[in-house]
């Protein structure tokens, strides 16, 4: 065996960190050895050592190959991992869409949240006084309606579900009163982040009107800078981002029907056959003209044949063929912001949340009706909506710290059919959470009729096993 591979370094605690040398206890030294790769004759371990050796030079030449030169991608071999605490679900948001990170935040469905959230410095002004009074008493009687319900949730599930375990019920009773905790709810998460993805989202959060967005700017950054200055660098504000900003107009009627949830805009004219010609293309010497006939050409039994062996051993880990990707599929989703806070993580695809969703529109678990705390939901719903009209005339920005769980937002969402298994195969398992079980099952539906052969084993994990055993094609 010629293969020589050295572990060249890995994830430690900073407690062990800070007993290093702390001059050289950088990732940049990595990124320079690795910078350096495509340009030496020398091995990889004799450029860690030289990179090692001298920081200052490591630093230096991160610079020139990483900005001047352009190879931002050396940046990614530098990888950060940030402890985050007290940070409100709405400035979540501007993190976890980030594509090229990784997030592990608390989640409202297994812990039991108390009151703690988030109080904007924006009402700390003397003449914000009152707003910020109002803006307290809507926040913890929030949070007094979250317990009520949790406690009479837990009731209601015992007597359902008496043959589950109590930590399941009491994960199911958790789930549904979370709808009523506000984006202001203040949480924890673990994150992941390389250098080049670190200023990508620093330059997301300084630009961000919110003060917490710009107090965690600063928190982030500060560490980073110390560690690594010569790969974080372009984290300034910047004026562009693309957008712009409509006049103030009247907010049209939501027009989703009552109860529909998933639209399916756009998709590809055949997309099985695009699928299956692209199959053929990877095997053959074939030009895609060519390969496309051939398919076209093919009998009913022998591109279910075919389709057969695509699927022959497919298992609940498996990941779809490249070739998926060619059939992409655009949606209009309509979901809770607690719906959101799942569904964003699928952040492979195209995803545009409405930044000004329509108010008054809600998705209230049908549990809260069955234990009559319906008529107190409706309630605090109203107090909310005046409430988020009176931080709006502060900052437009503020009223999102009152929006609710509950709250319906819509997504325009674009993605391929392969990151479209991933998502139906999670979603669709019988432990995900109800309301984003049934809007993939939804979408699943739609991706059914719309490509049913290529779309023919979209199911839950859960569902493999017993779609497994009777499946054609293992001996073809």
């Amino acid at each position: 065996m010629n293969v020589k591979v050295t572990l060249a370094g890995y994830n430690i605690d900073s407690s062990l960190i800070r007993s290093l040398d702390r001059d050289s206890a950088t990732p940049e030294v990595i990124s320079a050895a690795y910078a350096r790769i495509s340009r030496s004759s020398k091995s990889i371990s004799e450029l860690r050592v030289e990179a090692l050796a001298d920081v200052a030079k490591a630093r230096k030449s991160n610079q020139t190959i990483v900005f001047d030169l352009g190879h931002a991608s050396v940046a990614e071999h530098a990888v950060f991992n940030f402890d985050v605490i007290g940070v409100s679900r709405l400035v979540t948001e501007s993190m976890e869409t980030l594509r090229f990170a990784s997030f592990t935040e608390k989640s409202q469905r297994y812990v039991t949240f108390s009151r703690d959230y988030v109080i904007p410095e924006e009402l700390s002004a003397p003449a914000h006084a009152k707003l910020k009074a109002r803006y307290l008493r809507v926040m913890d009687a929030l949070f007094a309606e979250y317990q009520a319900s949790f406690e009479a949730l837990k009731t209601l599930y015992t007597s359902r579900f008496s043959d589950l375990p109590a930590r399941a019920r009491e994960g199911m009773a958790k789930e549904d009163a979370r709808y009523i905790l506000p984006l202001a709810t203040k949480t924890q998460l673990g994150m992941s982040i390389n250098a080049r993805s670190l200023e990508n989202l620093l330059r997301r959060l300084v630009n961000d009107p919110l003060n917490e967005a710009r107090e965690l700017y600063a928190e982030l950054l500060k560490p980073a800078k110390e560690l690594c200055p010569s790969l974080v660098r372009h984290v300034e504000a910047e004026p562009f981002t693309g957008t712009f900003k409509l006049p103030a107009s009247k907010v049209p009627e939501d027009d989703f029907p009552e109860g529909e949830s998933v639209r399916l805009l756009d998709s590809p004219q055949d997309a099985d056959s695009v699928i299956l010609a692209a199959l053929v293309y990877e095997q053959t010497q074939l030009s895609w003209e060519q390969c496309v006939e051939a398919v076209s050409g093919l009998s009913p039994q022998a591109r279910q044949s075919l389709w057969n062996k695509v699927f022959a051993h497919i298992r609940p880990w498996s990941k779809m063929h490249r070739a998926f990707e060619l059939a992409d599929f655009t949606f209009e989703l309509a979901m809770s912001e607690s719906c959101w806070a799942q569904f964003k993580r699928h952040r492979v695809g195209t995803i545009i949340k409405q930044k000004n969703p329509s108010t008054g529109l809600c998705v209230m678990p049908e549990a809260i009706i069955s234990i009559g705390r319906a008529d107190h939901w409706d309630e605090l719903l109203d107090r909310v909506e005046g409430l988020r009209d009176s931080l709006a005339a502060v900052l437009p920005e503020l009223s999102a710290y009152a929006r609710l769980n509950a709250d319906r937002v819509r997504v325009l969402v674009k993605m391929n059919l392969r990151e479209l298994y991933h998502l139906i195969r999670l979603r669709c398992d019988e432990h995900a959470q109800w309301e984003i079980n049934l809007l993939a099952r939804d979408i699943a539906s739609e991706l059914c009729q719309a490509a049913p052969n290529a779309a023919s084993w979209l199911c839950g994990k859960s569902e493999f096993v017993t779609r497994a055993s009777g499946r054609p094609g293992q001996n073809d």
